[in-house]
């Protein structure tokens, strides 16, 4: 799962790059489901927990939103835009429920606050970046121009508190399997 991660994201750049789309307001790994594939990785290496949190209810969020609505650009399938990212997306998917299932993680309750946290400060980085370069990472400034979930939310800034309590209680509805199977909430 590493090395097709590390293929799909590297072709990516490298497909963005000879066709002439890639610039520093779009392209840097900065969007939350790049950061995922790139913490998923190391987790999937080193097995590590921690990483494994962020990617349990963030990657998992963020890829389901990505596989619902994929972004295909101008192109549709079976177009490598379009190949490229559902593979890439379904990667993510299946590296937090392969660490779930095979290795026996399990995210708890204080996973889930420290990724509602951990997620706000990254939003406040990525601002500040997107304000220094003119950028839209994580979709803070505007809504994306393609059809997303995003776009049955109403306009800036209130979009983004919506999204906040919709990836709350996504985090939610990901913990709640493990609260069935503990019997309790379990810290």
């Amino acid at each position: 799962m590493v090395v097709l991660i590390c293929l799909c994201e590297g072709s990516w750049e490298l497909w963005n790059t000879h066709w002439g789309y890639w610039a520093i307001q779009t392209m840097l790994p900065l969007h939350l489901c790049n950061i995922m594939m790139l913490l998923a990785c190391f987790m999937l290496i080193f097995k590590n927990y921690r990483l494994y949190e962020f990617v349990y209810f963030l990657g998992i969020g963020a890829a389901c939103s990505a596989l619902i609505t994929p972004n295909a650009g101008i192109y549709g399938f079976p177009h490598f835009w379009i190949i490229e990212t559902l593979l890439a997306h379904g990667l993510l998917l299946t590296s937090a429920v392969y660490m779930t299932i095979i290795e026996g993680f399990r995210p708890n309750l204080r996973s889930l606050w420290k990724v509602v946290v951990g997620s706000n400060i990254y939003m406040v980085l990525i601002s500040m970046i997107n304000w220094t370069i003119g950028s839209n990472y994580r979709h803070i400034t505007h809504k994306p121009d393609t059809p997303s979930l995003l776009s049955l939310l109403p306009a800036w800034p209130w979009y983004i508190i919506w999204a906040e309590i919709i990836g709350l209680g996504i985090c939610l509805i990901l913990y709640l399997p493990f609260v069935f199977m503990d019997g309790r909430l379990k810290t």
